[in-house]
């Protein structure tokens, strides 16, 4: 598991806690902070999964990337998922989920965007709509 951003940082930008929803500044660098709200560990990286990753939960304020000999086996929260290879377990997704013709997600979604292409593989609840806590 690598991070796969090379996206350049921001001098500040703003992360949504995975615990609280609710938003704080973060340094564009940083790849943990604290919650001034409640006080829980923030994760902001971006991941790429590329093997076998089993965990009770995995949070982060960045994006998973899950390639397709990559299986996730946990409670996922996420700004955003894409799944080319498996993933078994609930998933919240602040942004987009996207499943692709490889991809196989077996579990609940709430994510205010769902796309599955042709050959995808979903089984689940799906709840589309604005995440809990957002205001806007």
């Amino acid at each position: 598991m690598a991070p796969f951003s090379k996206k350049r940082p921001r001098a500040i930008r703003e992360a949504v806690c995975t615990h609280c929803a609710k938003a704080c500044e973060v340094g564009g660098r940083a790849m943990s902070v604290v919650c001034p709200h409640c006080n829980h560990r923030l994760i902001l990286e971006d991941f790429r999964i590329t093997a076998y990753y089993g965990v009770r939960e995995f949070a982060t304020c960045g994006d998973i990337l899950v390639e397709k000999n990559g299986h996730v086996a946990a409670r996922i929260t996420v700004g955003e998922l894409v799944v080319n290879g498996e993933v078994q377990g609930n998933v919240i997704a602040r942004g987009r989920v996207a499943v692709h013709r490889t991809g196989s997600l077996r579990g609940d979604i709430e994510a205010p965007r769902l796309r599955v292409e042709s050959g995808a593989r979903l089984d689940g609840f799906v709840r589309i709509g604005a995440p809990p806590g957002d205001d806007s």
